[in-house]
This record gives C-alpha cells, structure tokens and sequence, in this order.
C-alpha cells in the first residue's frame, strides 16, 4: 500500500471491495492514473483467522475488528452502530477492509434473472430496472472470468449463457443429495448454485477444501473475495492508500466535484484530487458519505437534488426451518450452501408474493443451536467425557436447516439518514435506518417456510422448529438508485450521478429491487460497465 502523500490520480475511487477493485483494475490495465481510498486497514488473512479463531462470536465481523478510525457493525452489537427507526430491526453487516465485504460473503456467484429486471413488465409488480439482462451480459462473463466461477453447465438458474462457467461445480454434499429424495415427494427439484468458489486450482488459488467457514472467512482463499482484483490493480500501477476515510466530498460552483476530503488515523486530514471521482463503499456508507457532505449550496448533500439519497433502502427476509433427521445427514462437510430448490425463485406467483431462495444449510444448526450451545444444554442433563462427545456426534449428524430468504422491493420510506446528535468513533453521523417489510415479501416467505416443513416431514422429522423472520445481515442496496429521471433517481444507467457530471456511483446501492440471486456479481459487471464510460470519458481506448 503507498502512503498519503500523494493523492492525485485521474480516478480517485472510494472503496475497494468489488465494485471499487473491479473499477480500479480495469482502468489501471488501460493505463489510467487510479488511485483507491479504503477507509480499513489491510488485514492479513493469517491475521484474519487468528482473530476469528479468538472470537467467541462467531458471526460474519468475527476475524474483521470495527476499528476506531473507520467503524462498522459489531456482531450482535448492531445497535451500538445503526440507530434503529423502524419496526423491523435492521442489522446489515459490511466490514471496512482491503477488498470489502467479500471477505465474509457466502460466495455465490449467480446473475440476475431477465425477469428480475422487469417485474412491472412482466408481473405488474413495482417497477422495472433501467437496464436489462442483455445490457449485462457481457460484462456478466467477463466478471465470471475474472473470478473464475464454478457452475453446473446443464442448469443455469434461469440467467440465459453465451459461454460455460470457467470451472466445473462445486460437488453437492453428502447432505444435499439426502435432501434431494424429500423434494422429490413434495414435487420440488434442486440445482447446484454457481460459486465464486475454486472447484480446480484458479489463478494461484487452491480449490475449496471443506472447511466450512465461508462465513465469515475462506482460511485457504479458495473462496474469491474483492481483494484479488484490488491487489491485481495495485500490480498493474493503481495507488492503495488504507486507514484513509473520506469525510466529504467537494464540490465547486459549477457543481463539478473537485476533491475528497480524506482523514486518516492521527487526526490529519488531506484532499485527494482527480478529474473523475467514484464512490464505491457499499450501500450504507455511499448514502452516508454523500449526507455527510452537505454544503451551504447543496443542502441535502451531493448527488441529491432528487432527495433520493438514502431512500429505497433494500435486504432480504429470512426465516430457518430446522430440526433432528431420522438418519444421519453429516452437515459440516464441504461449503456452507451448495444446492437450492428451483421452484420459488422465479414464476406467475410473483405477482402475488415474493421470490424466495431455499438453501439447504451445511452448517447445521448453526444461528440457532450449534455445537457450543448443545454442549453446555448437554452438560445440564449431566453428560460428561466421552458420552457428551458420543451425543454431540449423534445429533449433530443429524441437524438439518433449510434457510429461506425473500426480496424486497423499492420502497421510498425505508432508508438511512443521518442522526446529527450521535456520532461514530470517528466522529461521522450515525446512520438512522427506518425498515418495515411488506406484505408481498411476508407472504413469499411464509410460503417457502411452509413448503420446507413438508420436506422435512418427508425427512422423518418429528419435532421441527422456526425461528422468527428477520432481515438478512448479509444483503443491503437500493439507497443511490439508478433511473433515467433525475426526479426519481440518482445516477442514470451508467451510473453517473444525474448532478455531478464527474462522479459515479458503484455498488448495491443503485439498484432497483433486490431479487433472490445474489447480488455480487451484478456489482461486478456494472463496475466494469461504468468503468467503460469513465475510459470514453477520459479519452482512453
């Protein structure tokens, strides 16, 4: 990583999960003057695993400390971060590091569908994209490419193809293929999900291994993560520059942004300068770092005459349904997620209720129950030694979880906004999030829930438990979306803010709607899309 004492490029980005890293590599390899901020240090991932080995919480932030200087969500300490305005508890989680938040995700690696981005089209629903599957595709492969994505060629999860996955699937578990025989019998079907996980070695990486701990951290790097590309545009001459937190972003009379200002560890600060500037740190901090920069001129903030900015906020709606299967399943061996059911992702029904993704948990009871509280609920019952370790073998094998997750679509009034009277460690505005989930994405999980009790009735499950639906900490978007009226939106279909005719947007954050595929490499191919029309913009071929 370069230090702080120069911070002028042509491209100044903010961010180096993938939309920043993906931005930074393709326009570093053309020969652009790139320079990238990361509010986080970089972590090491040897440092990474021993801080996860140490925590006792085990969640998604577990190997990723919040630091002092760039703060993020605490597991199980949300609301020390977010200050909660709504009826439903907002707990997304995304971590300040060299590569982002991609260090903790699952890995899927799937496009959107065609009709993710034509819901009003096609089922009179909420609106449609202003972009369409088409305008993606190419850039879908070339992100896929770059990850080396493992995929079944024979199922596509509805996202039509031009080429075949760079590598073969990920194999199902042993757990997956038991599942299978109790779909079956309640006229359900399961496909292997494409993984931004090796399956063969890839470019210098290890294939996965099993060790089960995708979330929060891939101790081998078999799992890809944001990082690879941010270090691949730092080799091909793009500066790094970490513990480097913007705070505003400056703007001149003519409304043309001029520079970020930039604070780092010991209080001082510096102003990074380029001719094109790109916000890239995910769906929480982009609305927030342009509230932030509020300005006598523009009193709403930057890129924010539509009042829009931090509104349409996105997740997704979760619930387990879990329980003891009559014969062993043996969770715990190969990735956390490797198949899902087909049938409520996409169809007719979502005119009525919400599409909603299956996945048949490898990780047991995990969220609910795991081994540690078994253990001490064992130890009350009295067992000690070798019959404790006989009974936890016993029924672990057995834990069975099927996790259902619904989207959402944009709504106006959930969003972030700033609360001035509490501020961070670093002396930014909290961000205020105000959610309430409606009934069309209630009524499709309830749905799958229902439809995951039969599967584990087929399953010789006596006794099957639910938790409560809550929002998912692993997905956030929709708070700088994308349109083409400026009234409505925030940055048009390339992701240039309608107000500021040098400065982009990357990210979940201008999305529409926030369909069940995941959404990650839809990040990464609108990155390289944008950073297209930043070369045309600079004169690059």
């Amino acid at each position: 990583m370069t230090g702080e004492a120069d911070l002028a490029a042509d491209v100044v980005i903010v961010g180096s999960g993938i939309a920043g890293g993906h931005a930074a590599f393709k326009l570093a390899g053309a020969g652009v003057k790139t320079l990238v901020l990361e509010a986080g240090p970089h972590l090491s991932r040897n440092e990474a695993v021993s801080n996860f080995v140490k925590n006792p919480e085990k969640g998604p932030n577990a190997p990723y400390p919040s630091v002092p200087y760039a703060p993020h969500p605490v597991d199980g300490k949300e609301d020390d971060f977010y200050v909660q305005g709504g009826p439903d508890q907002f707990v997304g989680s995304y971590t300040r590091i060299l590569g982002g938040t991609t260090w903790h995700w699952t890995g899927f690696a799937d496009r959107l569908r065609p009709a993710d981005f034509e819901m009003r089209t096609r089922y009179g629903v909420t609106e449609d994209w202003p972009i369409t599957y088409d305008d993606l595709v190419s850039h879908y492969q070339e992100a896929e490419n770059m990850w080396g994505v493992a995929g079944d060629p024979d199922y596509d999860w509805g996202s039509p193809r031009l080429e075949p996955y760079p590598q073969p699937p990920i194999p199902s578990s042993y757990m997956d293929q038991q599942v299978e025989a109790g779909l079956r019998k309640v006229g359900l079907h399961m496909a292997q999900f494409s993984h931004a996980r090796n399956s063969v070695p890839f470019d210098g990486r290890p294939p996965c291994c099993g060790n089960n701990t995708c979330v929060p951290i891939c101790p081998i790097q078999a799992k890809y993560d944001g990082s690879v590309h941010t270090l691949k545009a730092e080799a091909l001459g793009a500066r790094i520059v970490t513990k480097a937190l913007a705070t505003k972003i400056l703007v001149d009379p003519d409304r043309k942004v001029t520079g970020i200002r930039v604070r780092h560890p010991d209080g001082s600060e510096s102003v990074a300068t380029g001719r094109i500037y790109v916000i890239a740190c995910h769906a929480i901090e982009n609305p927030r770092l342009l509230l932030n920069s509020r300005s006598e001129t523009m009193p709403n903030g930057v890129a924010n005459s539509s009042g829009i900015v931090g509104r349409y906020l996105l997740s997704q709606w979760n619930q387990d349904v879990y329980g003891l299967t009559e014969n062993p399943v043996y969770p715990y061996r190969g990735p956390q997620q490797t198949s899902g059911i087909i049938e409520f992702r996409d169809g007719e029904f979502r005119r009525e209720r919400a599409a909603v993704g299956t996945s048949f948990m490898n990780d047991g009871w995990s969220g609910n129950q795991d081994a540690v509280k078994l253990a001490g609920e064992l130890a009350r019952q009295g067992y000690r030694g070798h019959k404790m370790i006989s009974a936890l073998r016993e029924q672990i094998s057995r834990h069975l979880r099927l996790n259902s997750s619904a989207e959402t679509l944009g709504d106006r009034d959930n969003r972030i906004e700033l609360d001035d009277s509490l501020l961070d460690s670093a002396g930014i505005p909290r961000p205020k999030v105000y959610f309430k989930v409606d009934d069309y994405t209630k009524k499709g999980l309830a749905y799958a829930a229902d439809a995951s009790k039969k599967v584990l009735r087929e399953l010789g499950v006596k006794d099957i438990k639910t938790d409560q639906p809550y929002l998912s900490s692993a997905i956030i978007g929709g708070t700088t979306r994308m349109g083409k009226d400026p009234k409505t939106s925030v940055v048009d279909t390339d992701l240039r803010s309608h107000d500021h005719s040098n400065l982009f947007i990357l990210g979940t954050s201008t999305h529409i709607t926030c369909p069940v595929n995941a959404p990650t490499l839809t990040v990464a191919a609108n990155a390289l899309r944008a950073s297209e029309k930043i070369m045309q913009d600079l004169g690059t071929p």
